[in-house]
């Protein structure tokens, strides 16, 4: 059977995700832009935001089926589910990004920055715990895991084979990252209390981890999918923001170089495994 990957475009995956969710979001950011419209935009960007996210998926979805036809589009889908993963992975993609916000919070507070204790609500008789473990799977389905479908499911592939997995990497990171810049424009949506240009080196950064993750598991997609849950579980567990519009979160630089750190560790690994590959092929 051929390789359903040989044929997929990801410079087409990138403009249809951006068209897809940016022309949803498109009023929230005339909105923040300072363009006068008739609508409530911060009622309409916490209803657009989410639909907005799915635009990876939906994106990766339709250019499968245009090219191989819907049966292989929901052999696609399927295949994120494919649990046969060496527990090693399907484990580093839940304690790695626990450990890395651990470190990023506490280092933090170590060097005398202003961190909150928790995201999560305070007012709640759970404990963040508690709160995490259902806000996890809340972000597996509709909080950034569903996303994973396009930038690794997708576009990986087709982009690693032609340049190599750390470029390949790099350059989904980067794309990945300057997705997100409605958010810090749209009104209401808390994103703009945290520098954009540290997201975007942490998105460019840790790319490079989720590709480890994705090639090392045997192309699965599921380890991506619960990383990025994770990841954006562990945020407000232990979290380096307070997202408190005028607060300086300053913090937010030390979680970006620590994603640089894991990044480049992860790239060095990658890069003696395959030395050491192509030494004993030869």
């Amino acid at each position: 059977m051929a390789d359903p990957t040989t044929h997929r475009n990801p410079l087409h995956f990138f403009l249809l995700t951006f068209l897809i969710s940016w022309g949803i979001w498109l009023p929230s950011i005339l909105v923040g832009l300072g363009v006068d419209l008739p609508i409530n935009a911060e009622v309409y960007t916490s209803i657009t935001v989410i639909i907005g996210a799915f635009a990876p998926m939906i994106s990766a979805v339709v250019l499968v089926a245009g090219r191989h036809g819907w049966k292989e589009a929901w052999r696609f889908i399927k295949e994120a589910f494919n649990l046969k993963v060496k527990p090693v992975y399907m484990a580093s993609a839940i304690v790695i990004p626990l450990v890395l916000h651990a470190i990023v919070h506490y280092s933090a507070r170590l060097i005398g920055l202003d961190v909150a204790d928790t995201l999560f609500p305070k007012e709640m008789s759970l404990t963040p715990i508690m709160i995490a473990i259902p806000y996890f799977f809340l972000m597996l389905l509709i909080g950034g895991g569903q996303e994973e479908f396009g930038w690794r499911g997708y576009a990986l592939d087709p982009l690693q084979n032609r340049m190599g997995v750390i470029p390949a990497s790099l350059l989904i990171g980067l794309v990945w990252g300057m997705w997100h810049w409605p958010l810090w424009v749209m009104p209401g949506d808390g994103h703009s209390t945290y520098p954009f240009l540290a997201f975007v080196v942490m998105t460019t950064s840790i790319s490079v981890v989720y590709s480890w993750l994705y090639n090392a598991s045997g192309k699965k997609l599921i380890t991506p999918i619960l990383f990025h849950a994770m990841s954006n579980t562990a945020a407000p567990l232990l979290p380096f923001l307070h997202l408190i519009p005028e607060k300086p979160e300053t913090a937010y630089w030390v979680y970006a170089a620590g994603n640089i750190l894991i990044a480049v560790m992860v790239g060095w690994m990658m890069q003696k495994q395959s030395r050491n590959n192509l030494s004993s092929e030869t």
